[in-house]
């Protein structure tokens, strides 16, 4: 896959869009316009062709605007990652939930301003960080490697519990810019990998892949390798396990008391700072006042996600019914695409990010009781890991907790100082849970939901 600078600019409106029952508010250069029933709800559609078009939060809002029948949704992994209005085309993206409703128009402004500048033209959250990255660029490079290697070794983010239920004084502390900082770490990234001898010393800073055979000593309180047991789902084990891993990974955990025995190995042939250009400008992006510098910070944290797409799990969803109740979802037949064969970029990131939590978060002194991709949940006061120093790639507190219910992985719900302790003042953190519903849940109130009981997906 070759990366290119991007060279080419073209402006474009764009439009926030409020969506309601039968009705539809517009947001855009004109000011508001709103309008009410089937009919007018379309015409005011039909004003937006070619532009591009955002809503601050869910998606799927937008079918009773004007009646399910007229949306077409993407789908990917039976997430909805785009609406499409039938009549007119107009598309829709999501800036999911990363501005205040009230000012999302002037703070996407904000940032379209800012990206104009380095030749980004107005799109969906992901399509903007692939264009900024592409904006870094100060030449043309290469990328490519075996795509079934790199996708066996593209693993997701550690989610677990060590116990559920009730504790009293905890702080949530994580990794401040975890993945950004993963990708501008020195050393680069392996623009492409040669097999060598499986007798290679491993280098925990060099961006190679090992498939190996380990055995995980049942007394180490924490698995350090994951293993995929399903397509989507991983999970952390001890005993004889075999998988495929980058280097830094496999690294650590001989350093933890892993016996591993390489079976075929891969080195570095070229590599390159592929993202040092990159991280002013997502330190830039991020830094944008109010609105603007959350959906930056989405964006740069999307960036390395895009090495790792994949054209699986897609489809798209219509619906027999206005009233959306009858979903009919159409697969789409998987295939290769550009970033099939540089999905050892996104492991090598994701792998990095999974070290640092293995051997900072999980053996750096600290009890987690809730592990999170790049942060965990502690009693209050525990030492961070480190010397102290503050800003990306550092460990911080993020949340104070004064009591925790915790069900399990992604699934729980706490109070902060200054909240009390009635049910109107808990926070909630429940993945794959609607907010409406979150409350209901814990409660014990009978709601209707899907709730999805896999271990982790990637």
């Amino acid at each position: 896959m070759k990366l290119e600078p991007l060279t080419k600019y073209k402006p474009k409106p764009f439009a926030v869009l409020y969506p309601s029952q039968r009705g539809l508010m517009v947001r855009d250069r004109n000011g508001d316009r709103t309008a009410y029933g089937r009919q007018p709800v379309e015409q005011l559609l039909a004003t937006l062709d070619g532009w591009v078009c955002y809503v601050p939060n869910s998606l799927d809002a937008l079918m009773h605007t004007t009646g399910a029948t007229s949306w077409k949704a993407d789908l990917w992994r039976d997430k909805i990652i785009r609406m499409t209005h039938l009549p007119t085309g107009v598309r829709v993206s999501s800036l999911k939930g990363t501005v205040d409703e009230r000012n999302a128009y002037e703070d996407v402004e904000t940032l379209l301003k800012w990206l104009r500048d380095y030749g980004v033209m107005p799109a969906s959250i992901p399509a903007m960080a692939w264009q900024l990255f592409r904006a870094s660029l100060d030449r043309v490079y290469t990328v490519g490697f075996d795509k079934d290697v790199g996708k066996d070794a593209f693993y997701g983010g550690r989610q677990e519990i060590t116990n559920a239920g009730l504790y009293k004084d905890m702080q949530l502390v994580d990794i401040e810019q975890a993945y950004p900082t993963a990708q501008a770490r020195p050393g680069g990234y392996a623009l492409s990998l040669r097999e060598v001898d499986k007798t290679t010393a491993i280098d925990a800073s060099a961006a190679g892949i090992a498939a190996a055979k380990v055995h995980v000593p049942e007394d180490l309180p924490y698995a350090p390798l994951p293993i995929r047991v399903a397509p989507d789902t991983i999970t952390f084990q001890h005993g004889y396990i075999e998988g495929t891993w980058s280097w830094c990974e496999l690294a650590a955990a001989q350093s933890l008391g892993a016996q591993v025995e390489v079976v075929q190995c891969w080195a570095p042939q070229r590599t390159a700072e592929l993202f040092g250009p990159w991280w002013p400008l997502a330190q830039q992006i991020r830094a944008l006042p109010g609105g603007a510098g959350a959906i930056g910070k989405a964006i740069s944290n999307s960036t390395w996600g895009q090495f790792g797409m994949r054209a699986e799990g897609r489809g798209t969803r219509q619906w027999a019914d206005d009233k959306g109740t009858m979903p009919v979802n159409v697969p789409m037949d998987d295939h290769d695409m550009p970033q099939s064969w540089t999905a050892h970029i996104a492991a090598e990131t994701t792998a990095r990010v999974r070290t640092q939590m293995l051997l900072e978060g999980l053996y750096g002194g600290m009890s987690p009781a809730h592990i999170d991709t790049d942060g965990v949940i502690v009693p209050t006061g525990s030492p961070l890991p480190g010397d102290g120093s503050t800003g990306p790639g550092t460990w911080r507190v993020k949340e104070d907790m004064t009591k925790l219910d915790l069900r399990g992985p992604q699934l729980y719900r706490y109070t902060c100082p200054g909240c009390g302790l009635t049910h109107e003042h808990w926070h909630y953190n429940a993945s794959g849970i609607p907010a409406d519903q979150a409350a209901g849940f814990f409660t014990g109130e009978r709601v209707e939901m899907n709730i999805k009981h896999e271990m982790r997906f990637d």
